[in-house]
């Protein structure tokens, strides 16, 4: 029998599947609504138009990574590429994290940090937040230390709930626990406030972005991972050649390039994010989570009932699995004219 072969921590692992989406309009990925203006896709053509096909792509994926570096504000000898930020998650744990050894997520909070541990033969352990998702800081700490835990993940702010932990609160939990702690700025740009400047003050912290987002770019899967020199020489060690391809890194210089495209789009979402709030605080039956991202969680006994009115008028939100989000839908903010279409499908009777 051939499942002789197969991993006995595995059996029972179920594996992260999406499904097909077929819906209109789309706001269940938290990905970018706005698209590329006509002559930034030239540029982008003709960035694509120089790839050498046959070829590898630069292994150190070097031009982008200054790019970012300009764009984030650090040195770029301190940042690694992937593809995606998913695939850096993994690059960490697997750098880290042996047979047995602890990793602390907060719950809720992004599945993948829970997926990857579980593949490496690592313990997954969740921190529970409280009713109104907030964090006790001084607990998390004593759990991670009693646990003895290796690494913490940490998004800020959060995904699913868009909530943000305040700095003092994150430096007092990197000065204080025993564990390499990983804050996951994918939503950064709606927020504001990095962590990225004290890389070289702790040294044990690692900062991610993505470009999926605020950027636009989810369909080139990239990602960056920022750190100090020590963290970043070990990582290395997990990381596989040619993780980022040719393309993908055309593409990205082209946008790295065009910093005043990135503020734009920002600002556009951000006063999208705005009207879409403000239109869901008028529904009745509903609690509107205070976001930082390009989402918002709203939760009520109602929700399973709007979800389905959204789908029926063709438009995809996100529900979930975890028990203490039964109750939870979180809206990726899309366009004005989708965001009211979504409002106005779940007002109907």
């Amino acid at each position: 029998m051939i499942n002789k072969f197969f991993r006995e921590d595995l059996k029972t692992f179920k594996p992260y599947e999406t499904e097909k989406n077929t819906c209109n309009i789309k706001l269940d990925a938290n990905e970018s609504f706005l698209n590329f203006p006509k002559e930034l896709k030239k540029e982008l053509l003709d960035s694509i138009e120089k790839t050498l096909f046959n070829r590898y792509p630069d292994p150190s994926s070097e031009e982008i990574c200054r790019l970012y570096g300009k764009y984030a504000g650090t040195n770029f000898k301190n940042i690694i590429a992937g593809n995606g930020s998913d695939e850096l998650i993994q690059i960490i744990i697997n750098a880290f994290i042996g047979y047995k050894d602890k990793v602390m997520t907060l719950s809720p909070d992004f599945s993948m940090y829970e997926i990857y541990t579980k593949l490496a033969g690592g313990v997954h352990i969740e921190f529970e937040l409280d009713n109104n998702f907030k964090l006790d800081t001084n607990a998390f700490i004593k759990k991670a230390n009693i646990e003895n835990v290796k690494l913490v993940f940490i998004s800020n702010p959060n995904n699913p709930t868009g909530g943000v932990i305040p700095e003092k609160d994150l430096l007092n939990i990197i000065e204080n626990i025993n564990s390499i702690v990983v804050i996951d700025e994918a939503y950064y740009e709606f927020y504001g406030e990095t962590l990225i400047d004290k890389i070289d003050t702790y040294e044990n912290l690692i900062i991610l972005r993505t470009c999926s987002k605020a950027l636009g770019l989810a369909a080139l899967r990239l990602g960056f991972l920022i750190t100090n020199e020590i963290l970043l020489s070990e990582i290395k060690k997990a990381k596989p050649p040619f993780n980022v391809n040719s393309i993908t890194q055309s593409v990205a210089a082209v946008i790295l390039r065009n910093p005043h495209f990135i503020k734009n789009n920002i600002n556009i979402i951000l006063k999208e994010r705005d009207y879409l709030y403000n239109a869901l605080k008028k529904i009745k039956g509903i609690k509107i989570y205070e976001t930082s991202a390009n989402f918002i969680l709203v939760e009520g006994n109602c929700t399973h009932d709007l979800k389905e009115k959204a789908l029926n008028a063709s438009i995809s939100i996100k529900s979930f699995g975890n028990p203490r989000l039964k109750n939870c839908l979180r809206i990726t903010v899309g366009s004005r004219k989708e965001n009211e279409a979504f409002i106005n499908s779940i007002c109907e009777n």
